[in-house]
């Protein structure tokens, strides 16, 4: 999955609205800023503060039907491998990992025994140059039978670069073909990033053209008879999206931190890009599952 580029945003993002202000700061007076979006979004008129680790210090204006962040931070705990939630001193989280090509052959079972229970799979996407051409994962459909054979969970994601309608559909169409037959437990995420650093193909894409790609996607991935999922991290989550319109949606939520600051309900948290996991070779992405918040176990 492409890496975020963390911190020190100098927010200038692409909208057709204008922002109050998106750069993180390091003094006392926090960023004020609300959901971004080119179309009217309902809010409660309740101004938020947070300290996001990578915006830094926002307030946000509050979305209206949107549920929020409900967990206690301090049922956070961690080990030398992995980050665990509990609730009544019961466990309330299963630990994951994503996968796609680069992270380069894995021994399945010893992931399995290491402790994890699922994996998100990349399964393909689009290029982010002109052409926006699709692609396979060369390596999903060997990981997807591999973590099955293992007794993981498995799940799939789609990197996205769609820029209309159109485009959103074919690529959970798309999803669907490489996929054929095969089954999977965990749901099929919704990749959509800004491309920091680098032109691309999405620079110009408005808040609300963003929002209706996810939203086809995850209409029609769902339709295929998976569950949809919309990956993310804080940045595009308040100022890309209208969350108001994809309240019905579990989000998977990126952020690299001892505990998530985002301030709306999200089912899987993707914490940490520089894992060890038995079994592969390098650093993997870590996440943890919230059992129970997700519409899945």
């Amino acid at each position: 999955m492409k890496r975020r580029i963390s911190v020190i945003l100098c927010f200038v993002i692409l909208f057709t609205a204008a922002l109050c202000g998106c750069n993180s700061q390091n003094n006392t007076d926090a960023t004020r800023a609300t959901a971004s979006t080119d179309t009217t979004v309902k809010t409660t008129g309740n101004k938020i503060h947070i300290d996001d680790s990578s915006l830094g210090e926002i307030w946000i204006t509050e979305l209206d039907g949107v549920p929020v962040n409900t967990l206690n931070n301090d049922n956070f705990s961690a080990d030398s491998n992995f980050k665990y939630y509990s609730e009544n001193g019961k466990p309330a989280s299963i630990e994951g990992i994503d996968v796609s090509s680069h992270t380069g052959d894995i021994d399945w079972q010893k992931v399995k025994d290491s402790g994890i229970d699922f994996a998100m799979i990349r399964i393909g996407g689009r290029g982010y140059g002109d052409s926006g051409q699709l692609y396979t994962d060369e390596k999903a459909i060997e990981f997807i039978n591999g973590a099955k054979d293992a007794g993981l969970k498995v799940g799939g994601y789609f990197f996205s670069q769609a820029i209309n309608d159109d485009e959103a559909l074919e690529e959970a169409d798309y999803v669907k073909k490489v996929l054929g037959d095969i089954e999977l437990d965990f749901p099929v995420a919704y990749d959509w990033e800004i491309i920091k650093n680098e032109t691309a193909r999405t620079d110009t894409v408005s808040a609300s053209q963003a929002t209706k790609c996810a939203r086809i996607f995850c209409d029609r991935i769902k339709e295929l008879g998976y569950t949809p999922l919309i990956y993310s991290p804080s940045r595009e989550l308040y100022f890309k999206y209208d969350l108001t319109q994809l309240a019905d949606i579990d989000i998977w939520y990126c952020e690299y931190a001892n505990v998530p600051t985002f301030y709306y309900q999200f089912s899987m948290w993707q914490y940490s890009e520089s894992g060890t996991v038995d079994g592969i070779d390098g650093n993997v992405d870590l996440n943890i599952c919230f059992t129970n918040i997700a519409t899945y176990d």
